[in-house]
């Protein structure tokens, strides 16, 4: 296995889950103790691939501008990166015949119903979105094997500055107010779930495309409930929660309001992987104040 771009939030969770079948993990800007360099803007693949001890069967192609404002101030600036460069390299790993693993999103849908499915239509109003989709239908005219993995929002169980569980379990102890959107729904997971489906359909040699959400469609407002319900276990929050609508916050671009998806074709084929995430939310709240008390 070949990790391209595993300086991120979910680099570490997929290099754990493959473990030595990890022939190399690259970065770029953001260094990772026993990572290549490789820029995709300016390297080609096929060097990285010819530095292998190994040909490896696949390769997992996570580098992206992830930060939607960014994608929708400078669209033709992160094309590069999420949509040339990832075509490119795409391209270059199937006709040197290793299975191409594409990490897509569920940004991809507009957010006017709920459960989206791998065969419904997709009609991104994010430019992200439009910049991954692109890249899809890319890699679905290249001759099999390929994998598309489309992915929710990443949770993290261990505290982490990235996800949205620290981030507010953080802020209901230093006081304040949380601005919270009551009409946003998604099927978030944990990134060591989601690794361990990531693993789970490469070892199956599973192709073709997949939704890995989790099992539960939860409101932004609800996760952040859960949250606060277990906070109170361990302490008295100090914040107050201010209920909104998606639409009323100040962004570049309006957000989908509902991005859940069903993950029943990896369930049926794999099955139940990934946990729910008012679990995760929950044990991100325990594992917080079990750091505070070891420290």
């Amino acid at each position: 296995m070949l990790l391209l771009g595993a300086s991120g939030f979910f680099g570490p969770a997929l290099a754990e889950e493959f473990g030595p079948s990890v022939l190399a993990k690259t970065h770029s800007k953001h260094q990772i103790e026993g990572g290549l360099q490789f820029d995709a803007l300016t390297t080609s693949v096929v060097d990285v691939i010819a530095g292998l001890p190994a040909h490896p069967a696949a390769a997992i192609v996570l580098f992206a501008h992830t930060d939607i404002d960014a994608c929708a101030r400078d669209p033709e600036g992160t094309a590069k990166l999420n949509v040339e460069a990832a075509i490119r390299v795409a391209r270059d790993l199937s006709e040197l015949g290793i299975m191409p693993v594409f990490l897509s999103s569920d940004g991809i849908f507009d957010g006017t119903r709920a459960y989206w499915r791998e065969e419904d239509e997709a009609r991104p109003i994010l430019t992200y979105g439009r910049q991954k989709l692109q890249v899809e239908r890319f890699i679905a005219t290249l001759r099999p094997p390929w994998l598309i993995l489309r992915l929710p929002k990443l949770l993290s169980v261990l505290v982490d500055e990235r996800c949205i569980l620290t981030q507010w379990i953080k802020r209901l102890g230093n006081g304040g107010r949380i601005e919270c959107a009551i009409d946003q729904f998604f099927t978030l997971a944990a990134a060591s779930d989601v690794a361990r489906a990531v693993a789970a359909l490469v070892k199956a040699r599973a192709q073709g495309l997949y939704h890995l959400g989790g099992p539960e469609r939860l409101s932004r407002r609800a996760l952040l409930q859960t949250v606060i319900d277990e906070y109170w276990n361990f302490a008295i929050p100090k914040v107050a929660i201010v209920e909104c609508s998606l639409r009323d916050l100040r962004l570049r671009e309006p957000r989908p309001l509902d991005t859940s998806m069903s993950s029943e074709r990896f369930v049926s084929q794999c099955g139940p992987l990934i946990r729910p995430s008012s679990a995760i939310a929950r044990l991100s709240v325990r594992s917080h104040f079990a750091a505070k008390t070891s420290g």
